[in-house]
């Protein structure tokens, strides 16, 4: 038997191809596919993965067929063959039916599709170096900080800063906002903030990389109005929900754990720069942990939310169901399970309230700031003028993506290339 004849009689997929457990899209559940080589990330529902991750050159096409059967009560006709193998021979997935060409057309558009996605007028991306190769030296040295022997004395010692920092909260105030600090102060709190959110996202790769995944990109981005260093963990989506939640997670647990020398110290160094310094990173430490904990904003908590709730886009997909709700009524949601109803309409009514009090908020001490300065109807002025930019922005942004979305009904379908 020729090595063509077996890819399509006992089909095995490419090694490199990884398949990972479904999440909930809206109201399907899709399934992540990986492909190591080009670079793509693809979407497949549920009877999709049932048969690629059976496709592992030990079962024949009648095989396969007789385990959809029992399993959907179906029978998979020529044609359903046909459609699923031209789908993998287009995406080069099937191990001995690859073309070079095609593949390293594939690779290319993965690469051109991410440096598309790094540049935007509000946000970009730089990348510095692939680290997975780093990572994979370490993490035999890092193994014991992965055992629960460390991370339940470290959450505690997590929790103790926290503790601190909310019972000691007005003293640290006061000494942020109290008197002239001088140039080496603020550039030692800068350059060390920089240290920690560069630890930061080094634990979430170490953690993917500790769970099986690859990192494939450290680099510095550019998010209105920060500019700070990030870590692409794009294999968090072929884990398990919990190991999703634990990488996401990582982040903040390693910026608070750095805060615990600080905070022995501000309880015992003599007052002075060094006192003085570690309540400064204290208290923004602190915050900054709290502020990417925020489940409305795309940040560590929000992708913590979502993971834990099994979802592929928290956010996306309650935009996406309130539109249906309210364009068509209830109706219009019963393809929805229950459970993703409720949990839909509970996010986007919390997001609506958040989002009217933080914005509240900002208009009122806009305006306060602004009348000080020009008056108060040269600052209503302002505020009106800028209301009407950031909603032409918003209708620019929502024209983009519509423009850009992809149809969710291909059977393998592009999920935008590699994950951001």
């Amino acid at each position: 038997m020729t090595t063509i004849d077996a890819t399509w009689t006992r089909p095995r997929l490419r090694a490199g191809v990884a398949l990972g457990p479904g999440q909930w899209r809206g109201e399907k559940l899709v399934h992540h596919v990986r492909d190591a080589e080009t670079g793509w990330f693809y979407r497949v529902g549920p009877r999709e993965h049932f048969l690629l991750s059976r496709m592992d050159g030990t079962r024949t096409l009648d095989d396969l067929a007789a385990e959809y059967a029992s399993t959907y009560q179906r029978r998979l006709g020529p044609e359903n063959w046909q459609q699923l193998f031209g789908m993998l021979h287009r995406r080069q997935l099937l191990d001995g039916a690859t073309d070079p060409e095609t593949i390293a057309g594939l690779t290319a558009s993965a690469a051109e599709g991410a440096t598309k996605a790094r540049r935007g007028p509000l946000s970009a991306r730089w990348p510095l170096f692939d680290p997975d190769a780093l990572f994979t030296r370490l993490l035999p040295l890092l193994g014991p900080l992965f055992s629960w022997w460390f991370v339940l004395p470290a959450l505690l010692a997590v929790l103790a800063v926290t503790g601190y920092v909310a019972v000691h909260l007005p003293d640290l105030l006061g000494g942020v906002s109290g008197g002239h600090r001088p140039l080496a102060a603020i550039v030692a709190a800068v350059v060390i903030t920089w240290l920690i959110v560069f630890l930061h996202e080094c634990a979430h790769g170490l953690t993917c990389r500790h769970f099986g995944g690859r990192v494939t990109e450290i680099g510095v981005m550019w998010r209105f109005p920060l500019l700070a260093p990030y870590c692409k963990v794009d294999d968090i989506v072929l884990f398990t929900p919990r190991r999703r939640v634990a990488t996401a997670f990582a982040g903040v647990f390693v910026s608070m754990l750095t805060l615990v020398p600080f905070t022995a110290i501000r309880i015992w160094a003599e007052p002075g720069a060094l006192h003085d310094l570690a309540g400064t990173m204290l208290l923004f430490g602190t915050a900054t942990a709290a502020l990417n904990l925020v489940p409305f904003l795309r940040l560590d908590g929000y992708h913590m939310l979502s993971h834990a709730l099994n979802l592929a886009d928290l956010r996306a997909d309650t935009y996406r169901f309130w539109g249906r709700l309210l364009r068509g009524g209830p109706r219009a949601t019963t393809s929805y399970r229950r459970r993703e109803r409720w949990i839909y309409i509970g996010y986007g009514i919390a997001s609506a309230v958040f989002a009217v009090t933080l914005l509240t908020l900002l208009i009122q001490f806009w305006y306060a700031s602004l009348a000080r300065w020009v008056g108060g109807g040269w600052a209503v002025a302002v505020l009106v003028a800028e209301a009407l930019v950031l909603l032409a922005f918003a209708a620019y942004v929502a024209r983009r993506r519509r423009a850009e979305a992809l149809d969710d009904n291909s059977g393998l379908q592009a999920a935008n290339g590699p994950q951001p």
